[in-house]
């Protein structure tokens, strides 16, 4: 697992744009605050770059963690 800071843990790495969204969703829906670190594989323009080689990090609070984890099973299945 990975951290960025003492409360958040790594949930899903290199999530494209599409499954960005359908996990948004289900996260809103269940009132889980989450972050996504956004990994731009460009050079200097980073945040002109809607390109869909672009992934994400998404991040949980370690508190709900694993109820991201549970109601997220549906999209692994």
């Amino acid at each position: 697992m990975s951290e960025i800071g003492t409360n958040e843990r790594l949930l899903r790495s290199d999530v494209t744009l599409e499954e960005s969204r359908k996990i948004e969703r289900i996260l809103r829906r269940n009132n889980i605050s989450y972050f996504e670190k956004w990994n731009f594989h460009t050079g200097f323009f980073k945040f002109l770059n809607n390109s869909k080689n672009s992934k994400c990090d998404i991040y949980i609070h370690m508190d709900s963690f694993d109820k991201a984890k549970e109601v997220l099973e549906d999209i692994n299945n």
